[in-house]
């Protein structure tokens, strides 16, 4: 077991592997969305590779980037065997679907240029570079669904994105205010006001018939979640354990997975 750690730390340590989990989870969760939400197809699992290889690409290059001069040749053999993996998962899909990759690939490439100039920088952790990452990846969900079939609703799968979006930036900041924002009463009144926001707008959608009432419900769940769970971890003697937290991480995405399917069908 711990020579299976050691293993693991040493590739994190030069790059082949990011341990920021939450970055792992929002590069797979939009494409595992498009995938539930249609009969699987080789496609999507090919798609889900390519765009998986080229966030741990990025990463070691974001490595790279901030190393000093000396350090630098040790990201070199992840980002450059990452990258070829990308490009060789990546190119069969734009040359079978490429109207599927015209739809997408305006907002997906300003994105993905807003994470690399902040990368480039030196600034990983920017909340410019949170956000055009999350963006970017979010893109990949109704792209997921366009290989496979062209004929879905471009509002409707675009809706969908959206959904997964404001859920995975709501998640950004209601982790923080579990750790590293734990004692700063600034960043769970920023997730609070998130969710709900999330809520009312969600609410408008309903009430204007442009949204089904199960996406309403599913985010009054996952803003409960950001409110109460928070609150009781900062009581001592009602410490909440990771396991618990993470266990109601499962509840939120189960919750996100109605509210897009909601919207899909």
């Amino acid at each position: 077991m711990n020579q299976r750690g050691s293993k693991m730390r040493s590739l994190v340590r030069r790059g082949w592997l990011s341990n920021e989990h939450g970055a792992w989870v929002m590069t797979v969760l939009p494409i595992a969305v498009g995938i539930c939400t249609v009969h699987p197809q080789p496609i999507q699992f090919l798609l889900l590779a390519a765009w998986t290889a080229a966030y741990c690409s990025f990463h070691a290059l974001s490595l790279y980037w901030s190393a000093s001069p000396k350090r630098r040749r040790t990201y070199l053999p992840a980002f450059l065997t990452w990258a070829s993996i990308a490009v060789v998962c990546g190119v069969p899909i734009i040359i079978m679907r490429p109207h599927a990759i015209a739809r997408i690939i305006i907002p997906i490439t300003l994105f993905c240029a807003v994470a690399t100039y902040e990368a480039f920088r030196k600034r990983r952790r920017s909340i410019a570079s949170h956000v055009s990452s999350v963006l970017a990846s979010s893109c990949t969900l109704p792209l997921s669904i366009w290989i496979t079939s062209e004929s879905y609703s471009q509002y409707k799968l675009w809706c969908a994105a959206v959904a997964v979006a404001a859920y995975m930036l709501g998640s950004i900041v209601y982790v923080r205010s579990l750790i590293r924002g734990a004692n700063k009463l600034s960043v769970y009144i920023v997730s609070v006001a998130w969710h709900l926001a999330l809520v009312v707008a969600c609410l408008i959608g309903v009430l204007m018939h442009v949204l089904p009432g199960g996406v309403l419900l599913a985010f009054v769940v996952i803003a409960l979640r950001a409110i109460l769970i928070p609150a009781l971890h900062k009581i001592k003697h009602l410490k909440i354990s990771p396991l618990i937290i993470g266990l109601g991480e499962y509840v939120s995405c189960a919750c996100l997975f109605s509210a897009v399917l909601a919207i899909v069908a």
